[in-house]
């Protein structure tokens, strides 16, 4: 770990003074770069092109994420020029790759490399707590026994919980329910405040920061687990969710979505912002259940090639014929 400091506030410019020194002390096959918005980078990008060593773009930035007009147009012949001198680009899923692709780089210049967490590992402690039962499990977690309705991060605006919430105050009047709602932030004030308001407070909980290592019982206890989000880059939780067994419910605006919801039986894509919408999702996955051991039968093509020895030999295979980096 290099010592730095973001220049430019907001985590963004960062900088690292001791980059080239540390590129100089040896010789690369290829360098990856982890995005291009920090100059420690861009400095990293202009040593691999002066000494002609191959460098490779990571991106999960996706072309309909809400950004001010003056940023792509200053992005726009940027990005172009420095996508011409990289080797490849290394999206995390097919919106990132339609993202590099607009700006000049070509399919077969690209490998994918989503960002995941441990799905084995997940799916086999689920597996032992699928033997409980969700109402067992509801019941362990301080729950009733009504079907429950999760979201799992932080309590940020862009998250949209508050449509979540609105959504399951108008089916919670035809439905026994209970939300639970994990995370912490800035927005939790004004929700809170919002299940008052609705007077659904009673049926809402919010829990707080949770251990990662204990989401596993929470995912699992859920009948469905919901990312409204109007702006979410990738959305690692919807991966966790579906390695439980649990289906989910994400809006249009989720990275992950179009790679990770492969059948209506492990979940529903629905346009960010639409209560209705979101309303209507949650009642007809209420109506039609699926058992955990369904839900990771038919997800179990997509956890494959989200596993992380899938991911590696991908990449590693990828980076050999594309940099010449041979048997190395």
């Amino acid at each position: 770990m290099l010592p730095g400091r973001a220049l430019l506030g907001n985590h963004n410019g960062y900088w690292n003074p001791a980059i080239l020194k540390r590129l100089r002390e040896r010789e690369y096959d290829a360098i990856i770069l982890g995005g291009y918005n920090h100059f420690t980078m861009l400095a990293a990008a202009w040593y691999a092109h002066r000494k002609r060593i191959p460098f490779y773009l990571m991106s999960e930035v996706y072309l309909r994420q809400p950004r001010a007009a003056w940023k792509k147009l200053v992005k726009a012949p940027f990005l172009r020029f420095l996508l011409r001198q990289a080797a490849g680009g290394l999206p995390t899923g097919t919106l990132a790759c339609e993202y590099l692709e607009f700006y000049g780089l070509k399919r077969a210049q690209m490998c994918f490399v989503p960002n995941v967490p441990d799905i084995e590992t997940l799916r086999s402690q689920a597996q032992d707590l699928w033997k409980s039962g969700k109402m067992e499990l509801r019941k362990s977690l301080g729950l009733d026994a009504a079907p429950m309705i999760l979201f799992v991060g932080r309590l940020l605006a862009l998250k949209n919980v508050h449509v979540l919430i609105a959504a399951f105050n108008e089916i919670r009047k035809a439905y026994d329910l209970q939300l639970v709602i994990i995370g912490d932030g800035p927005e939790r004030q004004r929700l809170t405040n919002l299940c008052k308001e609705l007077g659904c407070a009673d049926r809402v909980r919010f829990a707080g920061f949770v251990a990662p290592q204990k989401l596993v019982s929470w995912y699992c206890a859920a009948d469905v687990f919901v990312l409204p989000s109007s702006d979410e880059t990738w959305g690692v939780v919807v991966l966790e969710s579906l390695a439980c067994g649990t289906p989910v419910i994400v809006s249009d605006m989720v990275g992950s979505a179009p790679d990770v919801v492969n059948s209506p039986e492990v979940g529903s894509i629905i346009p960010a912002n639409d209560v209705s919408a979101l309303t209507r999702a949650l009642e007809l996955r209420l109506k039609n259940t699926s058992s955990p051991e369904r839900v990771a039968k038919v997800w179990e093509p997509v956890a494959q090639k989200m596993s992380y020895q899938f991911i590696a030999h991908e990449l590693v295979e990828f980076l050999r014929k594309s940099s010449s980096v041979g048997g190395q």
